[in-house]
């Protein structure tokens, strides 16, 4: 089970990448206000419109600068990441060698088995019944047959018309009826991609499925896609490098800094504490999460421990039996015990989120800082067995696909979601030098007491 974050997740992975300076709720100046949330989602229909999802996705965020919980900025920019994955697609080399390559019989079992898993491991099931994911993909498909890149790199020469007729044909035909089977989805989208191929000359049906099948997983949610096999290769040789930085400030005070989450992470907390406590140096720590925009859940949730003697760290809820627990923690006396300060702001997100509401909530640090990005969701990647290749070099099965696909939402140990409402610091703060100088100082007033207080422990 990975938990990713917006930054490096297929979905905000653009939305993200390509929003403006500066970062996500926040503002240059007070006339950033004087443009509406109505007037920006209108501008970013419009450039959605006209095949340029990258701009949209800017304006969106700056109507959720705004209004952070506006639903339909939301919805808007869903649907602009979406169009920004589809063109992506085109130009995607590992997309066309591999999946477009495929048999017929091969790119439709491919498509049999996106719909089984996702149906198995989705966390709303009302979400992913045969006929919405169906539909979402048609969706996906007429969208492609107007998107320029689309037509030029399969159906060059055929005349404009005859694809604008196609379309409003295939729109009529099936849009409004029901397909209540994965089956007898699978046989729909097969008599499209036989009948796309009569009328506008396409050499395989495998552009048609795949606009399905992308169009079913990437129309979930903002978190979860469709995986080419480059990107999820990509994704799994991803090498890690160091997370945690350390540094003495005056007066005891430890400032840590976690970049990111990765497997290495709560090891790299301990071995830093231990090295602190060894050389008696620490006092308090200052915990620095702004700008953390994630990564491995697991990784999150040990981290946790390590400051958390006991007390509930976070809860999922999902589908499957593997997506509903409570995660708890049970250090006891091997916890950390120096007195926290931890800081966050609106990049601080996912992953990082869960070890702040923890620390905040078992009332083991107070936070410092602006309101969290709001992503409380696990995303587990699951390859496509269908067709594998073989790796030469290692023998082993390369998957021509794969789905980056949300597995549970995360609650806060005081029963409260985290997704779209995000993580309340104890003070607000905006201001980012601000932030560090407060939390800095009221880390020294903490080592100050915890000095007073050891005397007494030694009795």
């Amino acid at each position: 089970m990975t938990y990713r974050s917006p930054l490096r997740a297929a979905g905000l992975l653009v939305a993200l990448a390509l929003a403006p300076s500066p970062a996500f709720g926040q503002t240059t100046d007070s006339a950033s206000h004087s443009v509406t949330v109505e007037q920006l989602l209108q501008s970013a229909r419009d450039l959605r419109k006209k095949n340029r999802p990258e701009e949209a996705i800017q304006v969106c965020f700056r109507a959720l600068s705004i209004d952070r919980t506006n639903v339909d900025a939301l919805e808007e920019l869903r649907k602009s990441v979406r169009f920004a994955h589809q063109a992506q697609r085109y130009h995607d080399a590992s997309f066309h060698a591999r999946v477009l390559a495929m048999s017929q019989a091969d790119v439709l079992a491919l498509y049999a088995e996106v719909l089984t898993k996702i149906q198995s491991n989705y966390v709303d099931v009302e979400k992913v019944t045969a006929d919405r994911l169906f539909h979402q993909g048609l969706d996906e498909f007429l969208i492609a047959l107007t998107d320029p890149n689309f037509v030029e790199r399969y159906l060059k020469g055929v005349d404009e018309a005859v694809i604008v007729r196609f379309r409003t044909n295939v729109q009529k035909a099936w849009s409004g009826r029901e397909v209540p089977t994965a089956g007898q989805a699978k046989e729909v989208v097969a008599a499209i991609g036989i009948e796309s191929k009569r009328v506008l000359g396409l050499r395989a049906i495998n552009p048609v499925v795949c606009e399905f099948i992308c169009g079913a997983c990437n129309s979930l949610d903002e978190y979860s896609a469709y995986l080419s096999a480059g990107q999820y290769l990509a994704d799994s040789a991803a090498s890690p490098q160091m997370s945690v930085t350390l540094r003495m400030e005056e007066g005891g005070v430890a400032y840590m800094q976690i970049a990111h989450f990765q497997p290495s992470t709560p090891e790299e907390v301990e071995s830093a504490l231990k090295n602190l406590i060894s050389m008696r140096m620490a006092r308090a720590i200052v915990l620095d999460l702004r700008g953390n925009t994630g990564g491995l859940f697991s990784a999150a949730v040990k981290t946790a421990e390590k400051f958390l003697p006991a007390g509930i760290i976070v809860t999922a809820q999902g589908q499957q039996d593997e997506a509903n627990k409570v995660y708890t923690s049970t250090s006891g006396n091997a916890a950390f015990d120096l007195p926290m300060i931890v800081l966050v702001d609106a990049e601080t997100a996912s992953a990082a989120e869960v070890l702040a509401v923890a620390l905040r909530d078992n009332r083991r640090a107070k936070l410092i800082g602006a309101a969290t990005f709001g992503k409380g969701s696990v995303q587990k990647v699951i390859a496509f067995t269908t067709a594998e290749e073989m790796d030469p070099a290692s023998g082993k099965p390369i998957p021509r696909a794969a789905v980056r696909i949300t597995l549970a939402r995360l609650i806060a140990p005081s029963g409260n979601p985290i997704t779209g409402v995000g993580v309340t610091p104890d003070q607000l703060i905006q201001d980012h030098d601000r932030q560090t100088e407060t939390g800095l100082e009221q880390a020294r007033e903490l080592a100050r007491r915890y000095m007073m207080t050891m005397p007494m422990m030694r009795q």
